[in-house]
């Protein structure tokens, strides 16, 4: 039987500061839902999961049309920032949808090889606030 894992349990893990330590505290658990839910995390895009912590952490104060313009420079870096085949979206959209090998080849590979850098570049709009495509939000 499966054990049932607690809010508070997964919200004590998931307040962790980091993606890796989020990762070791799950890996480091005894129990199936910590083991099924790291093993699931190291399958996703390194790079991806630091940006995402790092947005959810942003959002939480940020009113809704600040949100959604992160969200917006946030998609448009998913495809620009990284170009072609370097963007971890085509990846793994390649890896699911066109190849359908189910191997991505993610950049960096591993959770502990994400810098800092990499992620901050997601959060820098390619837009001056002024020439948003969403800068009328909320106005």
């Amino acid at each position: 039987a499966k054990a049932v894992f607690a809010q508070t349990d997964i919200d004590r893990v998931f307040s962790l500061p980091t993606v890796p330590t989020i990762v070791a505290a799950l890996e480091g658990a005894a129990d199936d839902w910590s083991r099924d839910t790291a093993a699931l995390l190291r399958k996703r895009s390194p790079l991806m999961l630091h940006v995402v912590l790092e947005q959810v952490r942003r959002a939480r104060s940020m009113g809704l049309a600040d949100e959604l313009r992160m969200e917006r420079d946030l998609v448009r870096h998913c495809f620009h920032l990284r170009p072609g085949a370097a963007s971890e979206t085509v990846e793994g959209i390649r890896a699911l949808a066109v190849d359908k090998d189910h191997a991505p080849r993610w950049n960096p590979a591993r959770i502990e090889g994400v810098t800092t850098d990499a992620v901050q570049a997601f959060f820098n709009s390619p837009w001056p606030a002024s020439a948003h495509p969403l800068r009328d939000l909320g106005a």
